[in-house]
């Protein structure tokens, strides 16, 4: 095993240097401790940990935040499901260590240190940003490190895949089929991000729904957007230009809703009298906007608690074999679909 003075070497640092940054203390030059990390990654390096008393879960989030509105919807996306993750880890005597991506989809010379010396016992993977999702497995697997996702894996995917998901499929299919039975005949699809998997799946479903309904595909339109409010806002937008608007809307997720109805709304557009809308995801905001939001709810708590729970007994029984588990996901119906509301 590699010892704190070849890496000292390796970096060009002094011992005491390597020491402070191993042993998790500030330094003053962050380049300096960066080239430590990235020699003791290389170099295999160990720290001797001793007798723990509690283990480490490694929470690795995939979206690369390259804007502010992209940071606060990526950070309130991943509060759905940090704190059953965390009550799950503590229950079952785990800590846990937190990472988020970059743009470039590469790895921090600290996070490539902590794989490669196995610092944590297993992962949870959030999220499907398609680039830091492979180099986060990429490192793992090479590490040995299990891992579990809380989306449904690439289709592409090489090796096998544990993952707990919900059937984004299925909650298009809902959403489409919704508006259709309320009578919509003149539907548009707010999409997802095209390199995202759970918004394609969510707008497969809703163009099949639509089709067993006897819609053509000339009645239906997708507008692309990302996720994020800003784009259902560009959305109404493009609408109001256009000045004929459809008899419903879908949205992939519940912030593009919300940015449409509002747009709409101050236009003087009535929702539901005049456009439908049905969102996903059933964030909170969706039950208190006006009107407040039918939605497919995603079960947070449910995802991440299994998944946690999966990933531990994966990592203390290594034989066990992929674990594959998608749930149901809700329509619930409020206001703004012109339905009967959800009691919340």
């Amino acid at each position: 095993m590699a010892t704190m003075r070849e890496i000292a070497l390796r970096a060009g640092t002094s011992l005491a240097t390597v020491s402070r940054v191993l042993n998790g203390h500030q330094t003053a030059n962050a380049a300096v401790a960066a080239r430590v990390l990235e020699a003791a990654a290389e170099l295999g390096y160990e720290k001797s940990k001793g007798k723990k008393l509690n283990q480490n879960l490694a929470v690795l989030v995939t979206w690369p935040s390259t804007h502010p509105t992209q940071t606060l919807r990526d950070s309130q996306y991943t509060m759905m499901f940090l704190h059953s993750i965390y009550v799950a880890a503590e229950r079952l005597g785990y800590h846990l260590v937190f990472h988020f991506g970059t743009p470039e989809g590469k790895l921090s010379p600290f996070l490539r240190w902590e794989i490669a010396t196995k610092q944590f016992e297993g992962a949870l993977i959030v999220g499907s940003y398609c680039t830091m999702e492979s180099t986060y497995v990429k490192h793992l697997r090479t590490a040995g490190i299990p891992f579990f996702h809380l989306s449904m894996p690439p289709v592409d995917a090489d090796g096998p895949f544990s993952y707990v998901a919900v059937d984004d499929y299925a909650g298009g299919y809902r959403a489409g089929a919704h508006l259709a039975e309320l009578g919509c005949r003149r539907l548009l699809h707010i999409a997802g991000p095209k390199n995202a998997r759970d918004a394609l799946e969510r707008q497969k479903g809703f163009l099949q729904a639509c089709r067993d309904h006897g819609l053509a595909d000339r009645q239906i339109t997708v507008f692309q957007g990302d996720f994020h409010e800003p784009a259902g806002e560009r959305c109404a937008e493009y609408l109001l230009k256009q000045g004929k608007l459809p008899d419903g809307i879908f949205a992939a997720n519940d912030m593009m809703a919300i940015g449409c109805m509002r747009v709409l709304q101050r236009h003087g557009v009535r929702i539901p009298e005049d456009v439908r809308m049905v969102g996903f995801d059933d964030i909170v905001l969706a039950a208190y906007v006006e009107p407040s939001l039918t939605t497919i709810r995603v079960p947070y708590e449910a995802l991440a608690r299994t998944a946690t729970e999966e990933l531990v007994r994966q990592i203390e029984n290594p034989v066990r074999k992929t674990i594959k588990v998608r749930l149901e996901a809700e329509l619930v119906v409020r206001r703004s679909c012109g339905g009967q509301a959800h009691l919340d």
